[in-house]
This record gives C-alpha cells, structure tokens and sequence, in this order.
C-alpha cells in the first residue's frame, strides 16, 4: 500500500462522507488488500467502551488479514494561541480560521494505522450559521503528524494492540476467543461489509 497516497485518499473520503451532516459519524475502516469494511462506532466514553471496540477491530483486522486500518472520529479541541503568534491552521487556511481560541473548535481527525506508522490529520468542520450542517474543512497543521507505532501518543493507547504478534499456531488464547465472540455479535457482522467504492491499495 502506498500509504501518503492511502492517507490523503482517505482524508478525501472521511470528507466526502461527513459533507451535509449535523454530526461527523465516528467510524472505523479495516482496509484488507482485497475489500475494505466499514464499522461504525457506537460509543468511545469509557474505558470499556474502547476495550471493546479495540478488541473488535484487531479481530476484524486479522479475519481479513487486513494490513491498515483507519479510524475517523469527531471532536473538541480547544487550540490557544501565544500572543503575537501565528494561526495553527496551515497553508490551506483562507485566513479566517473560525472560533475565538478561547473556545473548543469542532474537529474531525482521521488516522491510519499501519503496522509501522500512525498517520494522524486534523481538521476544522467548517458549519453552515444557519443549518449547523458541516460544509467544509479546513485542515489544522498542528494536529497533522505521523508516528512510528512505538512512539505513539497515548491518546492513542486503545489501538495499541492493532497489530500485536499473533499467538503460535494453533495455540488459542482468551483474548481469541472473546474476538471470535464478538466476531459473531449481530451489530458486527452487520456492520462489517465491502466498501466498493474504496480502493486504497
């Protein structure tokens, strides 16, 4: 995978599906060689929430032997500036980056991960005043890096087990178990469906 072209693709699509929404959805995305598969994500508001959900994409990951796995997510950022200083906006920024720094900004963040890399890219949701529908986005270059897995951020810890070793073959373990379980949940396999239109490989 050519993975700064999958990422800016990415971003493409993240965009495109948010467009016209009230609410930018939280999903995640196992992008396997052959299809990719959408899941989205119901609730990351507490510690056992985001055990679940890890434990669920790994397992989702591993049945399609899927080598990325990206995960779009909305949130609040509160982004202060020094007196005097530039906007942390990039190049891209039309020089009216909306909120007062004093108050959180609604972001959108998309995030590859791979088995050597996390690709992270902020973003602005940009609001119609009077629908409050996202209309556009204006990237945030403060919050766009990339990471080597072992120097990741912890705010990214909950997806620290993405591409852990796998266990010797033939050896399961309990943590294969409850992924098989979860595997089989009715709000899973629904979810998990080729995405025909992505083609990031």
């Amino acid at each position: 995978m050519n993975q700064p072209m999958a990422i800016d693709e990415l971003v493409s699509v993240a965009q495109a599906e948010a467009m016209g929404e009230l609410d930018a959805p939280m999903m995640a995305i196992v992008l396997s060689s052959e299809q990719s598969y959408d899941l989205p994500i119901n609730s990351l508001e507490t510690d056992a929430d985001k055990a679940r959900w890890a434990l669920i994409l790994r397992a989702a990951r591993e049945h399609v032997e899927a080598d990325a796995v990206a995960v779009l997510y909305p949130a609040w950022t509160t982004i202060r500036r020094k007196p005097g200083a530039d906007p942390v906006v990039d190049d891209e920024d039309d020089g009216t980056s909306g909120a007062d720094p004093e108050h959180p900004i609604d972001t959108l963040f998309v995030q590859l991960h791979t088995r050597d890399r996390i690709y992270w890219r902020g973003f602005e949701q940009i609001r119609d005043p009077r629908h409050q529908r996202i209309i556009g986005f204006r990237r945030i270059g403060a919050l766009s890096t990339d990471y080597d897995r072992s120097e990741a951020p912890s705010v990214t810890a909950w997806l620290s087990t993405l591409f852990e070793p796998l266990p010797d073959e033939g050896e399961e373990t309990d943590v294969d178990r409850e992924m098989a379980e979860l595997l089989e949940e009715p709000e899973v396999s629904a979810a998990l469906y080729p995405r025909q239109m992505r083609a990031l490989h």
